[in-house]
């Protein structure tokens, strides 16, 4: 039935086989479909589950995501919070959002993690440009082709409408593990664009107050600064 696009009549037939199998979870996934077609830009859906609350014995939390487009068929989310603290690279060298390693922790790790095989399925391998620093001239790399990424400084700006409503705090978990950076307060904190910095070893971030800061911070920084998937 679902395979035929039968969705409400799938909901129902997993519905009878209660807790047989993966029945929940189908009908979780169904119903994830239903709210993803019916959303607009600026809603809040939850969609794929990671840890969130810090409390391991529970399990993940579902991830809470903001519309920032649709068109053709497809929509953009943003994840609401920051949900984990990482570095943008591994090692401090010169490099751009197609080599650096928080791109293959997001699409390797994360993808797998915070995704079932159902939900990977609705999610498309776009084409993300190599957005240029307006200020600087350092070199972003080449065009890439991934299911998740960060946005750029240039989008950034395009799909919120003032700094204030750039600002973007941790989740619990996030807050607590902050992989050896420095200890982080609950509010809104900084979080990483893919655009590169000042320099081809910095990179691009989102400040505590909502700018972009295209000056950018160390890929290897030790600040917290936190990571918001698109």
């Amino acid at each position: 039935l679902m395979n035929e696009g039968k969705i409400q009549d799938a909901h129902d037939v997993f519905l009878q086989l209660g807790d047989y199998k993966d029945s929940i979870l189908k009908i979780e996934f169904i119903n994830e479909i239903k709210q993803l077609n019916n959303v607009i830009v600026g809603d809040y859906i939850k969609f794929g589950k990671y840890e969130q609350d810090n409390n391991f014995s529970n399990g993940k939390e579902k991830i809470e995501w903001l519309v920032t487009d649709k068109k053709d068929g497809k929509i953009l989310l943003l994840s609401k919070y920051l949900l984990d603290y990482k570095k943008y690279n591994s090692s401090y060298i010169e490099t751009t959002w197609e080599s650096c390693t928080l791109r293959k922790w997001l699409n390797n790790d994360f993808y797998t993690i915070a995704f079932s095989a159902d939900e990977q399925s609705l999610i498309s391998k776009e084409k993300v440009s190599a957005d240029h620093n307006p200020k600087y001239e350092t070199n972003p790399g080449n065009t890439t082709q991934d299911n998740i990424f960060l946005l750029s400084g240039l989008e950034a700006k395009k799909y919120f409408g003032s700094d204030d409503a750039r600002k973007c705090s941790p989740t619990e978990y996030a807050a607590a593990v902050t992989n050896g950076m420095w200890k982080i307060s609950y509010g809104p904190c900084w979080w990483w664009l893919r655009t590169p910095g000042r320099t081809q070893s910095d990179a691009s971030l989102v400040a505590t107050n909502g700018i972009v800061d295209y000056l950018g911070d160390y890929v290897i920084s030790r600040a917290p600064i936190g990571v918001r998937p698109a």
